[in-house]
């Protein structure tokens, strides 16, 4: 899963020291401009490129903390699969929560409207749900929003989590900046190949049963053919193609989301094309991650 051990009671500054961050000021300068024509200015050429190389940089920076830690004996901490992120380096992300407890990840696609997984909306009632935006401390910063609605794809399944996927409507639209930033989401239709480098963050449980991270987290990961993907071990649950796609390892354990990450974001070249969703355990070798295809037309 998005993993990194701690050294517990280490100070605040420590770990922000070692956090990994990107700078959107100069879109979320643009974002403010256009707020009220919000998705057109996401679907900008110019724009989108932008996205892509903040994306890239955050990327790279990822890979080169990952190879540098992965070479490094540490008894005390040692990073799995993980990195300490500014909520500034994924400035979409969302923290949701029912009555202030956090339960999932989100992420923010215009200035009133975030999305999530469906799964994440059926427990609780809109008036029990709130965001924190902002802030890479799950616990406190940035700034608390009351949900005003919340609506679950129509033809969400329940047993299957086809379709998993729903939105979050707030009460007053959000001030953009560096740090509370909307994501453009990918276009219908588009082809995710295999092997796609991808990145995933939240807040979740550092490993499978363990305790959840209490500073942002996020990893690079890989999408994976369908055809592996129907023949791991997740076949004991049915994958749907046209409304899932897989990421992660097919062999190994690799980085993955997991509990509390639901309804967060995985972000490809600069754009949302999918959902945390399901899975079997967390960082599983042969139980790659499953999450909600953005670009399903039925989406």
């Amino acid at each position: 899963s998005i993993i990194i051990f701690i050294v517990r009671g280490e100070p605040q500054n420590a770990i922000v020291s070692r956090t990994i961050e990107v700078d959107y000021s100069k879109l979320a300068d643009e974002a403010e401009i256009h707020k009220y024509n919000i998705l057109n200015f996401l679907n900008e050429t110019r724009v989108q490129k932008m996205y892509k190389t903040l994306f890239e940089k955050l990327l790279q920076k990822l890979i080169a903390y990952s190879t540098k830690t992965n070479t490094r004996r540490d008894s005390t901490r040692r990073i799995v699969s993980g990195v300490n992120t500014s909520i500034a380096a994924v400035p979409w992300q969302v923290s949701l929560r029912e009555k202030t407890y956090p339960i999932c990840g989100g992420s923010v696609i215009t200035s009133i409207w975030l999305l999530s997984a469906a799964h994440c909306l059926l427990r609780s009632k809109a008036s029990e749900l709130s965001v924190r935006l902002g802030s890479s401390w799950k616990t406190h910063g940035g700034e608390m929003y009351d949900v005003k609605e919340t609506y679950v794809h129509p033809k969400y399944a329940r047993n299957t989590k086809v379709n998993d996927v729903g939105l979050i409507q707030l009460y007053s639209p959000l001030r953009f900046s560096p740090r509370v930033l909307p994501i453009g989401i990918v276009a219908k239709e588009t082809r995710l190949p295999a092997n796609q480098a991808a990145i995933v963050s939240g807040w979740g449980k550092l490993r499978e049963s363990g305790p959840s991270a209490t500073f942002l987290q996020s990893s690079t990961i890989k999408t994976i053919a369908m055809k592996l993907c129907r023949h791991s071990g997740l076949d004991r649950n049915p994958i749907d193609p046209s409304s899932m796609f897989c990421a992660g390892s097919f062999s190994q354990p690799s980085p993955d989301a997991c509990q509390g990450d639901s309804g967060g974001p995985i972000v490809s070249e600069g754009l949302l094309i999918g959902v945390v969703s399901w899975g079997l355990g967390c960082a599983r070798g042969n139980f790659p991650g499953v999450y909600t295809r953005l670009s399903n037309p039925v989406i």
